[in-house]
């Protein structure tokens, strides 16, 4: 099986994609040139491979297609697909961001989902990744058509996704292809999607969840800044309910998770329980590309977060991709390429 081959891997996240959240942003061309040339290097993949991934999932952004960057681009891709195979990892092909995404925006469709010609350019970037990449077979490569979609219709991206593989199929008609389930790859959303009468599919979801413990005291998250509260995992979240009441503006977010009040194993399950409806009634390939704990959690509690999350997903064949090798706050090696934390690296490779 495909799945076989994306079993336990990690995120390249802020290379070719997410590059403006770093905390030294490249802002003149020279910086970029700079930044796509040595932020990921063939060390950093030898070291992935050492650790015990078998794949990595490679975000890449559309701007950087644009342009005279698109030729560059495909050559840092391009030495991605040579690491890949030097080091024996397999290939995810993340789309990050398309022109006319809007992350979040639930409250009606968004521009891609609604504008032919925003579709059409969607459509025709992922015929060129597929011509530059047609003849690779070694590293085994997945294509993932989107991140974290966002669909207030409910069923445009079904649309969309639908006339993306077709276009695909018509380059190349084995390449495993990824689809992600809607409100930003939701573990609750993956009944809403279309299934598709062809080989080499797999659907896409990511897990978080809860992210009042994930995501504890993230910089960039206003309603985490404004909670500012430890969660420990597993243990109580102590007020978040009550706080979620104050601040209603922030209730549609955690709508499904509003009333939890305890995170551990047993509610985790419970929180992967329309996954594992999916995974058993479809019959459908699953693959988890994102989840992760914040590096500012303890280091005992992500461990045991982490751990518990692949246990569980494992037990039922689903792989899975850890969010984020380098910086970004879940990185287990800061921007400098420095390890943040020795105990969740041993945690998670003792685990694999």
């Amino acid at each position: 099986m495909l799945a076989d081959c994306f079993k336990n891997g990690i995120n390249l996240g802020g290379w070719l994609s997410q590059y403006d959240c770093l905390s030294r942003i490249p802002e003149t061309e020279e910086e970029m040139e700079r930044h796509l040339s040595a932020y990921i290097t063939e060390e950093d993949m030898a070291r992935i491979a050492e650790w015990g991934f078998d794949h990595v999932r490679l975000p890449v952004d559309y701007k950087l297609f644009e342009g005279a960057y698109e030729e560059k681009t495909f050559h840092h891709m391009e030495r991605c697909v040579e690491w890949c195979g030097k080091f024996h990892l397999n290939l995810v092909i993340d789309l990050h961001n398309a022109e006319g995404n809007v992350y979040g925006k639930m409250d009606a469709p968004m521009p891609l989902l609604t504008e032919e010609k925003l579709q059409q350019k969607f459509i025709g970037l992922w015929e060129k990744i597929t011509r530059r990449f047609q003849v690779v077979e070694t590293p085994v490569m997945l294509f993932e058509l989107l991140n974290e979609v966002s669909d207030g219709s409910g069923y445009l991206w079904n649309r969309l996704y639908r006339q993306t593989v077709e276009h695909i199929r018509r380059i190349d008609g084995k390449r495993g292809i990824l689809i992600g389930s809607n409100e930003q790859n939701s573990p609750f959303c993956l009944k809403e999607l279309d299934l598709l009468a062809e080989e080499n599919i797999i659907y896409n979801f990511h897990f978080y969840d809860p992210q009042v413990f994930t995501h504890q005291r993230a910089g960039f998250s206003e309603e985490m800044r404004a909670y500012d509260r430890a969660v420990h995992y597993p243990g109580d979240i102590p007020g978040f309910t009550d706080f979620l009441q104050r601040n209603r503006q922030y209730i549609p977010k955690y709508a499904r998770v509003a009333m939890e009040n305890r995170v551990d194993r047993e509610r985790m399950e419970a929180l992967l329980k329309d996954v594992f409806d999916f995974k058993m009634y479809s019959g459908q390939e699953l693959y988890c590309g994102e989840f992760g704990v914040i590096d500012c959690a303890d280091d005992g509690d992500a461990v045991r977060w982490l751990c518990d999350c692949m246990e569980l997903l494992e037990e039922r064949g689903i792989g899975h991709c850890l969010w984020n090798y380098k910086a970004l706050n879940f990185g287990l090696v800061d921007e400098t390429g420095e390890v943040v934390s020795e105990y969740r690296i041993d945690g998670i490779t003792k685990h694999s």
